[in-house]
């Protein structure tokens, strides 16, 4: 009898962890997001609700000084936050989110109408390689991306894999190799503001049929691109794979150890107006 009723509490126990595993994303990267609430003190302490195709993700309140921090995963990278208090209660819907990064955000919130303000937005992406048919996408004009290699390659793109990053602002550095496609492979990285990339190897490397695009977003607000190698190629071009830089009004900077630019093959590289700079 025993025997029995511990087998049927395992089950039931084993059960629920299995289905709240099912309702929490399961997603294949971690994501941390690190919030405050600049005008808490109205509204007084917040339960906040991170929430995906309306299965909860991650629930939290606000500490103190207005700050909470979620952690969750994510299966289609477009999550709802919800901010509950006793006079309060409102969601935002469409926050752009991407496995293995940590979001930090501040938000005003505001009553009558009742709206939830993001007044800034940083994304701290780790490196990731991409391979296959794989995607890394993330669009969103508020948001200012940040890598930090810590002296690893930051961006790899290889087989059909494809990575868009069209954000406010990009700024990726310490990298060994800053980006590398090869194969079809394909990164795109257009930014309102200022795009920066700086390696210790090749800034930006292309190789078989693959392809790069750094430039300008839709609506440039002093777009800028700085592409910095410290001992090789600000942009190193093999096979026959194509490199395009697209600043605003021309305004960039390629500069490398070696060489600005490298081009081997039938490979083509357009740096429109850059500024181009060799060891």
């Amino acid at each position: 009898m025993y025997k029995s009723t511990a087998l049927c509490i395992f089950v039931t126990v084993l059960s629920f962890f299995i289905i709240s595993g099912c309702n929490t994303g399961g997603g294949s990267g971690n994501i941390v997001l690190n919030g405050s609430i600049a005008n808490f003190g109205q509204f007084g302490t917040f339960t906040v609700t991170v929430s995906e195709d309306n299965s909860r993700l991650d629930r939290t309140d606000t500490d103190s000084s207005g700050n909470f921090t979620l952690r969750f995963r994510s299966f289609t990278g477009n999550v709802t936050l919800k901010f509950e208090s006793s006079t309060f209660n409102a969601e935002r819907s469409n926050i752009r989110v991407t496995d293995d990064s940590t979001i930090v955000m501040n938000f005003t919130l505001q009553q009558n109408p009742v709206l939830i303000i993001i007044n800034s937005w940083q994304v701290f992406q780790d490196p990731f390689f991409i391979r296959n048919d794989s995607e890394f996408t993330l669009n969103e004009t508020l948001i200012d991306f940040i890598m930090d290699g810590n002296g690893g390659d930051c961006i790899i793109s290889t087989g059909s894999s494809s990575a868009a990053i069209r954000v406010k602002s990009i700024d990726i550095t310490d990298c060994r190799e800053g980006v590398r496609t090869q194969d079809s492979g394909s990164v795109v990285m257009e930014a309102d503001e200022g795009i920066i990339l700086r390696a210790n190897r090749d800034a930006v490397i292309t190789l078989n049929d693959s392809f790069v695009e750094i430039g300008e977003s839709s609506n440039p607000v002093n777009n800028s691109v700085l592409i910095e190698s410290v001992n090789q190629f600000g942009i190193n071009a093999a096979g026959s794979s194509t490199v395009i830089i697209d600043p605003q009004n021309n305004n960039c900077t390629i500069s490398g150890g070696r060489m600005a630019v490298n081009i081997s093959g039938t490979a083509t590289v357009d740096t429109a107006g850059c500024t181009l700079s060799d060891g």
